[in-house]
């Protein structure tokens, strides 16, 4: 098949900076993206559009002054910040000069960035605001811990810094420069850099490190030919939906971002961001980027299936309220969902069904306004998997989400359900020169293809393991391809959870079941060599506080949620109807609801949001062991 030519500079270039100056010089007035500022959350927005005329002379300007502190190829430059304008800006800068982008998550303390920094070798930092740089000085004051990981041993060591820059002003006993001081400063040219000649497809662009769930991360090896491949498959393939506006927040430590950011740099896309609310720390307001999203009204929004949850289970919670407008919302969802049955079964419905779904067209139109603004055609999710009740749910409002599929070490996108061939449960079919193997042994899934990135950084065992000789990537998921080419995540090979009975059970799917549920925030399954399985539960506080209120049901302040007799009554029914689901040897016989959620400050979750299973099942070995000791399903001890 023919490149579109708007394409073509994808396809030929050797590296991510050449095929961004390529697209800037050929339309420089384009709109490369749109960011708005405001002094709070709930203050009036300023919108701010930047030409690629406009990026390509803040980029050069950032790549002189990183050459002159000596950036060049194979340098590593670390970047710890949220999403915002500066990282993409200095990103490719770095990548202009053929250095290695090291991207750190904003949510990770010092030690664990300590770890990043000492094993990709970074000596140049790029932090976001005051609250990161407090996590750099106190590496700069205290040794950090390095765990053991295959022939090195375990250490305490001194990170060293020969240089650190800013994205906002910090307080230091150092001069600290910024990114927009580097910009404005008019002695460094607006001419790009040359493009260093030894520079190709298999030099490396970056480290990502993965999350750690198993252990310290380790940093994948991601080429310029892995990143451009990949956009040139996504590209082609119809997800983007052609010229469209993609609304940037995720963050762009994570390799799905990293995607969706070089799509709209190196293609015709475009793309949105949410406003920067807080100066002094990365912590992102949701309701401040809801509003962004709304506003920016983008045709495309990318996410990770956390969002597409939340969102359905406020408006669940709205719909169980009290009032006529609770009730019409309640009507119109229950309709929608017969009416989304009926399309995605290919049955005809009553009459009265279709004519009552026409009815309520407009809290339809007004609910989807209200969460995507007015221009929205589709969602990608990605990350993680999206339980299939979340998409049928959107489905009946009108909301098409795509699931997708890729891995850090596919770099990253390897498969994607599009608008015009989607099938719900699936992620989706390959993208093209994506080979899928499935083991008949276990049902892993391998991945082969000119995305896969190169290994692990000095890792050799832990590359020999998931990389065969023949360049198969072991995936480490389960799952399967149906007749029509449509790959099915079951779990995760290493999650498993077998029984003493023998049985393997996924523990992921069975979690999922509870995603339909507005009052559980979490569910952890367990059962590991026990006689029978449980689960770990927390709730949704907000949500549940909100539907007690919505009934008029009292509520003490001083007693536990998890203790009210309401909550307990349907926390009972949540597990029963989960259970009517599952088969007798996977279904959940007890369970324990604990007082604090998951998050990714108290370590439990990774910054994509990932249970880390093996510290949840350290931290609460005590509640586990419990339900095997009585009779009864406890709430507390």
């Amino acid at each position: 098949m023919k490149t579109p030519s708007r394409y073509v500079h994808v396809e030929t270039s050797q590296s991510l900076g050449e095929a961004f100056l390529n697209l800037a010089a050929a339309t420089p007035s384009a709109t490369l993206l749109r960011y708005p500022t405001a002094s709070s959350a709930d203050a009036v927005r300023i919108w701010h559009t930047v030409s690629y005329y406009v990026a390509t002379e803040n980029i050069a300007r950032i790549a002189h002054f990183l050459k002159g502190l000596g950036v060049g190829v194979g340098t590593p430059v670390a970047i710890v910040s949220n999403s915002r304008t500066e990282w993409m800006l200095t990103d490719m800068a770095i990548q202009i000069l053929g250095g290695i982008t090291v991207s750190i998550y904003q949510s990770l303390p010092p030690s664990e960035i300590g770890f990043i920094l000492h094993d990709s070798g970074a000596r140049i930092v790029c932090i976001e605001n005051q609250e990161q740089f407090d996590k750099i000085s106190w590496l700069q004051s205290n040794h950090c811990h390095i765990p053991a990981r295959e022939s090195l041993p375990e250490d305490s060591v001194r990170i060293p810094f020969n240089h650190i820059i800013s994205f906002e002003p910090v307080t230091s006993p150092l001069e600290i420069p910024t990114i927009s001081s580097v910009i404005k400063n008019k002695s460094l040219s607006p001419i790009p850099p040359a493009i260093p000649a030894e520079l190709s497809r298999s030099s490396t662009s970056s480290y990502v490190y993965t999350s750690g769930t198993t252990g310290p991360p380790k940093g994948v090896i991601q080429s310029h030919g892995n990143h451009l491949c990949n956009v040139f498959q996504a590209a082609t393939c119809g997800v983007f939906g052609g010229d469209v506006e993609l609304f940037l927040y995720l963050p762009l430590a994570h390799s799905f971002a990293r995607l969706i950011y070089h799509a709209g740099f190196i293609t015709s896309t475009s793309l949105s961001l949410p406003a920067v609310i807080d100066h002094k720390t990365s912590k992102l307001d949701l309701s401040s980027v809801a509003r962004d999203l709304r506003e920016a009204n983008p045709e495309v929004l990318p996410s990770v299936p956390r969002l597409f949850e939340k969102m359905a289970s406020a408006i669940k919670t709205k719909a169980a309220g009290a009032g006529l407008q609770s009730l019409l919302l309640k009507l119109c969802l229950k309709n929608a969902a017969i009416i989304q049955k009926s399309t995605e079964t290919g049955k005809d419905e009553f009459l009265h069904n279709r004519f009552a779904y026409t009815i309520f067209k407009p809290i339809r139109k007004k609910i989807l306004t209200q969460l995507f603004g007015t221009r929205f055609r589709h969602a990608i999710s990605g990350g993680a998997r999206l339980d299939p009740t979340v998409t049928r749910f959107f489905d009946g409002l009108g909301a098409m989400i795509c699931e997708g599929y890729g891995l850090t070490e596919t770099a990253v996108a390897t498969h994607v359900n599009v608008p015009d061939t989607r099938r719900i449960g699936s992620v989706g079919k390959s993208f093209p020169q994506v080979e899928v193997s499935i083991s008949e042994v276990d049902g892993e899934i391998s991945i082969r293809g000119p995305n896969v990135a190169h290994g692990y950084l000095h890792r050799p065992d832990a590359t020999r393991t998931a990389w065969s000789s023949d360049g198969w990537f072991r995936t480490g998921d389960v799952g399967h391809v149906d007749d029509d080419g449509f790959l099915y995540i079951t779990d995760r090979k290493k999650e498993l959870v077998i029984t003493a009975g023998g049985k393997k059970i996924p523990p992921s799917a069975i979690e999922g079941l509870f995603k339909g549920s507005s009052f559980i925030s979490h569910a952890f399954f367990y059962g590991e060599g026990k006689p029978y399985c449980v689960a770990l539960l927390t709730l949704n506080d907000i949500e549940i506080r909100a539907t007690l209120e919505n009934r008029n049901v009292s509520l003490d302040s001083e007693v536990p949620l998890s203790t009210h007799p309401f909550v307990l009554s349907e926390v009972n029914r949540i597990v029963k109807d989960v259970n009517h689901n599952l088969a007798s040897y996977e279904s959940i016989k007890k369970f324990y609801i604990l007082d604090e959620d998951f998050t990714i400050e108290n370590g439990l979750l990774t910054p994509t949001l990932k249970m880390k299973r093996k510290k949840i099942v350290e931290r609460y070995a005590e509640q586990l062991e419990s339900l095997y000791e009585q009779e009864s399903a406890p709430t507390k001890p």
